[in-house]
C-alpha cells in the first residue's frame, strides 16, 4: 500500500509520540492500534469484567465505541468520552498483556485495523501492524530502544499522575510485557520482513522523525 506507513515496536519505544509527529509532517492521520485494546481495557474494568469472562470481553471488544482526533494534540474517545488520559495506568498496563494475547480478541482487532487502514493516508502504530495486518505496506518502521530508557519514559509520564509509581516496578513490569509478546502464541512481536528498524535510545522524538523521513525519501528515490 503507498499511502500507508506502519510503525511497530515494543513498548514504550515511542510510537505513540513519533507516529503522531510523522502523520502531522506527512498530512496523515495517526493510529495508535495499542490504545484500542487499552480502550477495550480501560471498558472491562468499568464493567467489572473478570479475565475469565471470554463472552463478555468479546462483547466488548466487538462493540467498541472509539474515535481518535489528531489536530493539535492526540486524542482518544471512548463512547465520546476523552479517555487519552486514563488509558496508562498500572491496571491496564498489567490486563492490556493478557487480553491481546487472546486470539479471538486479535482476530477482532484485525477487523477494526483493516477498517481503519482502507481510508489511506494513515500512520498506524501497534505490535503486528507491518508484520501481521499490513505486510504489504511500502513504508514499514520499527522502533526500538533500550529498556531501561524505554522504562524511564514510562517512568516519567507516570510519576505525574502517581507520585508513589517506581521506577524498579516499572522495568519490570516492562520485561515482563516484552517477554509475553515476544513468546505469545498469537501475532508475537517481531520485526517485520523488509522494515527499517530505528533504535532511538539517543534520539529525541524529531530527530527520529527526521531519520523515517530521510528513510522514506530514500526509498521513494530508489523505486523511482
Amino acid at each position: 500500500m503507498e499511502n500507508l506507513v506502519t510503525i511497530d515496536g515494543p513498548t514504550s519505544s515511542g510510537k505513540n509520540s513519533v507516529g503522531f509527529l510523522l502523520a502531522k509532517k506527512l498530512g496523515y492521520q495517526y493510529i495508535d492500534t495499542g490504545m484500542i485494546y487499552r480502550a477495550g481495557c480501560l471498558k472491562m474494568l468499568q464493567e467489572n469484567i473478570l479475565e475469565q469472562d471470554m463472552d463478555r470481553i468479546l462483547e466488548v471488544y466487538r462493540t467498541l465505541d472509539i474515535r481518535f482526533e489528531t489536530n493539535d494534540h492526540w486524542k482518544m474517545f471512548l463512547e465520546s468520552i476523552d479517555v487519552t488520559d486514563l488509558l496508562h495506568t498500572p491496571e491496564i498496563s498489567k490486563l492490556v498483556p493478557v487480553i491481546s494475547a487472546i486470539p479471538e480478541v486479535r482476530k477482532i482487532m484485525r477487523g477494526i485495523q483493516k477498517k481503519l487502514g482502507e481510508r489511506g493516508h494513515i500512520v498506524m502504530g501497534g505490535r503486528d501492524i507491518g508484520s501481521e495486518i499490513y505486510p504489504d505496506a511500502k513504508y514499514k518502521f520499527f522502533l526500538t530502544a533500550a529498556p531501561e530508557i524505554r522504562a524511564q519514559r514510562r517512568f516519567n509520564q507516570l510519576v505525574q499522575v502517581d507520585p508513589s509509581i517506581r521506577f524498579e516496578d516499572i522495568l519490570r513490569d516492562m520485561l515482563d510485557r516484552d517477554h509475553q509478546d515476544r513468546t505469545r502464541e498469537a501475532s508475537p512481536l517481531r520485526v517485520p520482513k523488509d522494515a527499517f528498524t530505528i533504535d532511538n535510545s539517543n534520539l529525541n522524538v524529531e530527530q527520529t522523525v527526521g531519520e523515517m523521513l530521510r528513510l522514506i525519501d530514500s526509498k521513494n528515490k530508489n523505486d523511482a
